[in-house]
C-alpha cells in the first residue's frame, strides 16, 4: 500500500541512495532490455538500483554499472520506488506496465520506452519521459535531461501519484 510509505528522505537514507538514483523493480527477463537501462544510467553518471530476479540477472550483473538487490518483497519495491529520483523501464515490449503504475503511485516519475501499454500510463512531460524502444542514446539523453533540469523533475513528481490514482485504487 503506497499510502503508508515513509517519507522519501528517510527511505533514501535507509536504502543508501546518496546521489541521483534510478530504480527498476521487476522480473529480469529479456523483454525488459535492462542492458539499455544500465548503459543509459552509466552514460548519464547516475546510479541504477535493480530489484528483482530472473534469467537475465547473471548476464546483467556481468555488465557492471548497477547495484542488484535480488528479489525483494513488494513493500520494499514500493519503498525503492518512493526513494528513487525516477524509475526506469527500458522494455522492448510491455502489456500493462505494473512497475510504472507502482512507481507513479509512490510519487516517482518514470523514464520509459514507448511500447505497448506504457503510453497509457506514462505521459511524456506530465508524469515521466518516453523514448523510442531500443534506443540507448535516447534513454541516456532522457536521463540526463531529467537530472539536468531540476524544474522538470519537480514538475513530473508533482503529477506522478495523481496521474495513476484510478489505477491504484482499482488494480494495484
Amino acid at each position: 500500500d503506497v499510502t503508508g510509505l515513509r517519507p522519501r528522505d528517510e527511505l533514501r537514507a535507509e536504502l543508501e541512495l546518496a546521489g541521483p538514483t534510478l530504480v527498476f523493480a521487476g522480473r529480469l527477463a529479456p523483454q525488459k532490455s535492462l542492458q539499455l537501462a544500465i548503459g543509459a544510467a552509466r552514460e548519464a553518471g547516475v546510479e541504477l538500483v535493480i530489484a528483482g530476479d530472473g534469467p537475465e540477472r547473471e548476464p546483467l550483473e556481468r555488465l557492471g554499472g548497477a547495484r542488484f538487490l535480488g528479489a525483494v518483497p513488494r513493500q520494499r519495491a514500493l519503498e525503492l520506488f518512493r526513494a528513487a529520483d525516477a524509475s526506469i523501464l527500458s522494455s522492448s515490449w510491455e502489456n500493462f506496465p505494473h512497475g510504472a503504475v507502482e512507481s507513479l503511485a509512490a510519487g516517482t516519475p518514470v523514464i520509459a520506452t514507448d511500447v505497448g501499454g506504457v503510453a497509457e500510463v506514462v505521459h511524456d512531460g506530465e508524469n515521466g519521459l518516453l523514448v523510442p524502444a531500443g534506443d540507448e542514446q535516447a534513454l541516456a539523453e532522457a536521463v540526463r535531461r531529467f537530472f539536468g533540469e531540476p524544474a522538470l523533475g519537480d514538475h513530473l513528481r508533482e503529477d506522478a501519484a495523481r496521474s495513476v490514482a484510478d489505477y491504484s485504487r482499482a488494480r494495484v
